[in-house]
């Protein structure tokens, strides 16, 4: 075996070892693929849920209000009500 056998096969071993090494990287890279595609997953799922929670405390935050409309809307009847039970008691005359 000659001078350049012995080189070639010295690249050869070289770039079969280079390539060894290549192929594990490329399978660290798909465990980061994957890993990366579960947390999207659960980042969408945490968004949805946050959405979720949000509606539920804009409901909790506007119970107030709802309730001091109604609370409005009755001492306005009640006294819109008064005030035609004694516009109708002048009129009949009691």
């Amino acid at each position: 075996m000659d001078e350049n056998d012995v080189k070639l096969r010295e690249r050869i071993t070289a770039v079969e070892n280079g390539l060894i090494n290549l192929g594990g990287r490329v399978d660290r890279i798909d465990d980061i693929v994957s890993s990366i595609r579960e947390v999207v997953v659960e980042l969408k799922q945490m968004r949805s849920d946050v959405n979720r929670i949000d509606r539920k405390v804009t409901d909790i935050e506007n119970r107030p209000a709802k309730r001091w409309e109604a609370v409005v809307a009755a001492v306005i009847g009640a006294f819109a009500g008064g005030l035609g039970t004694a516009l109708l008691t002048k009129m009949i005359g009691g």
